[in-house]
């Protein structure tokens, strides 16, 4: 910016040269100089209106203070306000283009805020809505998982039930014949997970799993199959009875 200009010269000159910044210590004093002498008679206002090109004692000396009432400024910042108001009065066009860009840029800024504040809360719909499909697909196959474990308890229990009727048995068809206590009641599906996971869901296991447990290690006890089938259980039929036994046997004893 420039300095304040000399005490002589054209009004238009001196508007021009109005600035706040980079001033240099006569400019500063002699601008205070003629403000005082403008605020101490019409005359002397009169003259300096004439010189700057608008009136410079015209504007309050009051300010806010820290505690927010006002109080009056000093003759340097009662000097540096005044010289401030006169440059933003002599150059309106840029003080105006200056507040537009900052409306301008305060816009800018909320609308970024609208649409982060929008993207958040597309993103919170979609992960509530993902959250409540994957929550629905979870209740559909523990629904699913419960029939297909009620299906397969009651196809375990009706096929022991035939079985004790069944005649003309062979080492070829004792093996298939066994309702093997896993979902599916195949042999080839036996394992330690699968048979505690087929008895936990079961609807005997909710009534009372003791009795129950109680009731299979009877039924698994290797002794009893090999009394109930015979010579036509094999070896390797034997050796996953007695698996399955002790699967049974540890769960019974874990709650007894």
């Amino acid at each position: 910016m420039n300095d304040i200009p000399p005490l002589h010269g054209t009004a238009h000159t001196t508007i021009q040269t109005i600035g706040i910044a980079n001033r240099c210590p006569a400019s500063e004093d002699a601008f205070r100089e003629s403000l005082f002498d403008a605020l101490a008679d019409d005359e002397g206002a009169a003259y300096w209106e004439g010189v700057y090109g608008q009136p410079v004692h015209i504007y309050p000396d009051m300010k806010p203070g820290p505690d927010g009432k006002l109080e009056r400024m000093n003759e340097e910042e009662y000097a540096d306000y005044v010289r401030t108001k006169m440059w933003e009065k002599s150059h309106q066009h840029i003080v105006e283009e200056r507040e537009a860009k900052e409306r301008a840029r305060q816009k800018r800024k909320a609308q970024r805020t609208q649409l982060d504040e929008d993207l958040e809360r597309e993103e919170a719909e979609r992960e509530g809505i993902r959250r409540r499909m994957e929550e629905s697909l979870r209740r559909g196959e523990e629904r699913k998982k419960a029939k297909e474990a009620e299906a397969a308890w009651d196809n375990y229990t009706a096929k022991w039930d035939s079985l004790k009727n069944a005649q003309n048995l062979d080492d070829e068809t004792v093996r298939s014949l066994i309702p093997w206590p896993v979902v599916s009641g195949k042999a080839k599906h036996v394992s330690k997970e699968e048979i505690e996971r087929f008895f936990r869901n079961s609807k005997s296991w909710r009534e009372g799993s003791v009795a129950l447990l109680k009731a299979e290690r009877v039924r698994w006890h290797p002794d009893k199959m090999q009394q109930r089938f015979g010579q036509h259980i094999d070896v390797d039929t034997m050796k996953l009875v007695t698996a399955v036994f002790q699967v049974i046997d540890r769960l019974w004893n874990d709650r007894r």
